[in-house]
């Protein structure tokens, strides 16, 4: 019996382990996004690389990000309110949703979603985690058909 117990925390501790890094990992994106979506800049993987030391996940997920960039605004924007301009939206907000999109290209919408909706509750003090939520539903459902 006890050896069940143990045998379950140990489960317990990897998957939490394993949850509390993926997150880590989605922040970190999500601020380099933010940074750029401060300025009303582009992301640029140029700048990023010079001053991070970053895994093989972090800079293929900007590479992409980078490359998909016009792209994942393009779609975001068609999703919105028409008298609301991407610009309008917090730059923290917008950087969001782009890397939701990224994450929307390979993994299961409803997890992405979840995800997205909580760092933004986290990290935006208003209700922006509901705009995250429509605008990340909406193009899980009319893009990616999930």
């Amino acid at each position: 019996m006890q050896y069940e117990d143990n045998k379950e925390k140990k489960v317990a501790y990897r998957k939490s382990n394993f949850l509390i890094q993926n997150y880590k990992k989605r922040v970190k994106i999500i601020t380099y996004i933010y940074q750029f979506e401060l300025f009303d800049r582009k992301v640029s993987c140029e700048e990023i690389f010079k001053n991070n030391d970053l895994d093989k996940w972090d800079i293929a997920a900007l590479e992409l990000i980078e490359q998909k960039y016009d792209t994942f605004v393009k779609i975001a924007s068609k999703f919105t309110d028409e008298d609301w301009e991407w610009k309008r939206i917090l730059p923290l907000t917008r950087a969001i949703i782009i890397f939701g999109e990224y994450e929307l290209l390979s993994k299961d919408a409803k997890i992405v979603i979840n995800e997205m909706v909580n760092i933004a509750k986290i990290f935006i003090p208003n209700d922006d985690y509901k705009f995250v939520n429509k605008i990340l539903d909406l193009i899980s459902k009319r893009v990616f058909n999930k």
